[in-house]
């Protein structure tokens, strides 16, 4: 399990959005909203490390993880918007706010990673 570089790539997603929970987005409290889809995101990562066996659904797993990030940043705008006046107003995304595009980016090299795992074993199951 381990030893899968997609089990690593899941891994460092978990512990970056656990960090990126802890921490606050911007200069204001962040709003809640923002709160629950990094956490929501956090346990799919996290029980994607252990549903190894089941590649199609880890797949999936990381591809709904990617959609919630980018949903994330929709919300973040949004949330600017309405915090602030406009995106230069009270409220400023500081660097944490990065953390999701980071994310997305690891989680699409798990995705290829477990992609080329699948293929493999196809292509060991159409030899026997």
């Amino acid at each position: 399990m381990i030893q899968r570089i997609q089990t690593v790539y899941l891994l460092l997603c978990f512990i970056l959005t656990a960090l990126c929970v802890y921490f606050e987005i911007g200069d204001k409290n962040h709003p809640w909203a923002l709160t629950a889809i990094m956490a929501l995101t956090g346990v799919l990562e996290f029980m994607g490390i252990f549903l190894f066996r089941r590649r199609a659904l880890q797949m999936r797993l990381c591809t709904f993880c990617i959609i919630l990030l980018v949903g994330w940043y929709l919300a973040l705008v949004a949330f600017s918007f309405i915090l602030g006046d406009g995106l230069v107003g009270e409220y400023r995304p500081q660097l944490w706010a990065s953390i999701p595009f980071i994310n997305a980016i690891l989680l699409y090299l798990a995705f290829r990673g477990i992609l080329h795992d699948e293929m493999l074993v196809k292509s060991l199951d159409r030899l026997r």
